[in-house]
């Protein structure tokens, strides 16, 4: 699990300095968070899986993401998905569909082999280098 996380984190940071010299790679991967600061059903205190893209296909069972190089990355939705839009919590995914193809958006699972949804935001996570170390921020948990 360890060596999964350590190349996790090296493919990100490769994908985040592509996306410094171009805008197509922007905001796009998927990233082990181990320390998600907040809990939900079927989380494990290992930690979650994030997955972000612009958004490929989505309806009432089923979301999908896609990538640049065209990678497609299936989750299933559920009655307990969270959907948040902006800072809100809302009722459904309809939300999404005005989004755009082009706008990254984040989908936690608990792992990398659970495809179940726990929450979608709208918007990509926060991704930088201060000072030269890695940061890594969800979007923030809808009320």
């Amino acid at each position: 699990m360890k060596t999964y996380r350590n190349l996790c984190h090296v493919i990100f940071l490769l994908l985040l300095a592509l996306s410094a010299s171009s805008s197509a790679f922007a905001q796009q991967g998927q990233y082990f968070v181990s320390d998600v600061s907040f809990t939900l059903p079927g989380m494990t205190s290992s930690g979650a899986l994030a997955t972000y893209s612009p958004l490929k296909a989505i309806d009432d069972n089923t979301i999908q993401l896609r990538s640049e190089d065209g990678k497609v990355y299936s989750f299933t939705l559920s009655a307990e998905t969270i959907y948040c839009q902006d800072d809100k919590r809302v009722p459904d995914w309809t939300f999404l569909r005005r989004t755009g193809k082009k706008r990254s958006i984040t989908v936690l699972t608990s792992s990398d082999t659970d495809k179940k949804v726990l929450v979608v935001w709208d918007r990509a996570p926060s991704v930088s280098l201060p000072n030269g170390a890695f940061a890594f921020t969800l979007p923030p948990m809808c009320k």
